[in-house]
């Protein structure tokens, strides 16, 4: 799984988390209801009841099913956080002006919905949600008077007033709690990012910006472990060492000698995919990395790299000097360990040395040598 992936799959699992709590508070609230109900407190018949405050908690679960299914994702707000918020706010709204006696449990019901708006919400749209939350309660209000005319309507108006007040306090609160939210993002992001640089500083070579030699055994076991559960995954591997490379530094020097390195890295990152790897196991030595490849194409882009290698010029002052590289090619085969891999790959790089240099060498089959830090002759 990548970095962007986890982080994807941790923030469906949180929604869907706040979610399920939301359903739960909905499913907490239809359970208070439903024993003012029993109490003969709300004023609707059974099957009204029923229809309402089941249909509406029915509802409020689908929220939780659509996230758990995915569908979200591709929604402008995944959380759905308006959507629920509104939704949920429609119980207290409709059971307020039918339960004069539960007026209480309508207001704490809101002021939860309001406060649970704040941890999905920017300011902008988490006000513009709670003033939709009071004005429905005023609608609800309003409802309340028509439908009971000898209704207190002293402590009705108080009690909506409190509402107010503790509304606009729990709005101030939110916008608190998501000022801290965002805060905190930046910084975790930041983090991130801090982190992931450190992880680059660690598996990758100062000089030349390629993997090192630690990375190289991560991508390798990682691709046996892909190549095992897949019998159709291939990965192939490419031994090179520049040839003679001493008498470059004792030639030109040792900045020169740097140089060269990080022109062949270059060199290597353009004939190879974004999805392959290049790394510097050391000194004058790399292997490639071809993922989804066989010998054949092991052996096509190594000759390319040779090819490219040949025309790169050392330096004005001797115009005719060249550098060239000897390369080795094996792939994966099922069921060997990484170290078999390895020595194949070491042991055709062995080959092309012996054979002349400046060559490619697809490893034999049968081929077996020991891969200890390094290759074959390296730096003859």
């Amino acid at each position: 799984m990548t970095r962007d992936g986890g982080n994807q799959d941790g923030d469906q699992a949180l929604r869907l988390r706040r979610s399920l709590v939301a359903f739960g508070g909905c499913a907490g609230f239809v359970c208070i209801a439903g024993a003012g109900f029993r109490a003969g407190l709300v004023q609707l018949s059974p099957s009204a009841f029923g229809l309402l405050f089941g249909g509406w908690l029915a509802i409020a679960g689908v929220f939780s099913l659509v996230i758990r299914s995915g569908r979200n994702r591709h929604l402008a707000d995944p959380a759905m956080t308006v959507p629920q918020v509104l939704w949920a706010s429609l119980g207290p709204v409709v059971l307020y002006p039918f339960a004069p006696e539960l007026m209480q449990v309508s207001h704490m019901g809101l002021l939860a919905i309001g406060l649970f708006g704040a941890f999905g919400l920017g300011r902008r749209r988490y006000l513009l949600v709670n003033i939709l939350l009071l004005v429905a309660l005023g609608i609800a209000f309003v409802a309340r008077q028509m439908l009971q005319a000898d209704a207190d309507s002293g402590s009705a108006l108080l009690g909506f007033s409190a509402f107010a007040l503790a509304l606009s306090c729990i709005t101030f609160v939110g916008f608190e709690l998501g000022s801290v939210r965002r805060t905190l993002g930046a910084r975790n992001e930041d983090l991130v990012h801090a982190l992931e640089k450190l992880r680059e500083m660690t598996i990758r070579d100062e000089l030349t910006g390629l993997h090192n030699r630690r990375h190289l055994m991560e991508v390798l076991t990682r691709q046996m472990a892909e190549a095992r559960r897949d019998s159709g995954h291939r990965f192939a591997l490419c031994f090179v060492d520049l040839d003679h490379f001493k008498r470059v530094n004792d030639v030109f020097g040792h900045g020169q000698g740097d140089e060269i390195l990080k022109r062949f890295a270059d060199i290597a990152r353009e004939a190879v995919r974004e999805i392959d790897y290049v790394v510097r196991l050391g000194g004058e030595e790399f292997v490639v990395v071809l993922v989804g490849a066989g010998e054949d194409d092991g052996r096509l882009v190594a000759e390319r790299i040779r090819h490219q290698l040949s025309s790169l010029s050392v330096s004005e002052r001797i115009p005719d000097f060249r550098i060239s590289a000897s390369f080795g090619v094996t792939d994966y085969r099922t069921g060997e360990d990484i170290e078999t891999t390895l020595s194949r790959a070491d042991h055709a790089l062995y080959e092309a040395k012996r054979g002349g240099r400046d060559r490619v060498v697809v490893a034999a089959a049968d081929a077996s040598r020991a891969f200890a830090g390094g290759t074959s002759g390296a730096g003859a």
